[in-house]
């Protein structure tokens, strides 16, 4: 599904054009497929990520079909932020896919009284392609568990 919602009842911020929370867009539940679809300037040499799955989550991306690396996760972080570099040069005006596999851990329990923490969200916070401030995501596309939220409405 495109993932291009410009708001959300969630009280988090994000840093992005669009909202890339995965539960806004019915997904909740298993690993997450993220993808944005982009024209190099020329300049890219990497993609900044700033991700949030849970504690002990991980994440892989890959540029096309070249892998760029990942976060293999562990027990203190339930976000983390890094750049993963590009092959060498992309070509001016070249079209890329470049795709996150988020292995998230669920949604929080609220295992405090009063407490927030089911609203902490899954995906993309913030992101920016390195070497390139232009360079501007063209559509991004999420896809998750069957269905999502809609399992058993036809797609």
């Amino acid at each position: 599904m495109v993932a291009d919602l410009e708001e959300t009842f969630n009280e988090w911020t994000w840093s992005t054009p669009q909202v890339l929370f995965s539960s806004p867009y019915g997904y909740h539940t298993g690993n997450m497929l993220w993808r944005a679809h982009f024209n190099a300037t020329g300049k890219e040499t990497g993609f900044y990520a700033n991700m949030s799955g849970g504690l002990a989550f991980a994440y892989s991306m890959w540029l096309d079909n070249s892998f760029i690396g990942s976060w293999t996760g562990d027990g203190p972080h339930d976000m983390y932020s890094q750049t993963l570099n590009f092959p060498p040069t992309l070509r001016v005006g070249s079209q890329h896919v470049l795709t996150i596999l988020l292995d998230h851990m669920g949604i929080e329990q609220n295992w405090a009284g009063a407490s927030d923490w089911f609203r902490i969200p899954r995906g993309v916070l913030n992101y920016s392609f390195e070497g390139s401030p232009d360079t501007k995501v063209v559509t991004w596309k999420l896809t998750g568990n069957l269905g999502g939220e809609s399992v058993n409405k036809p797609v």
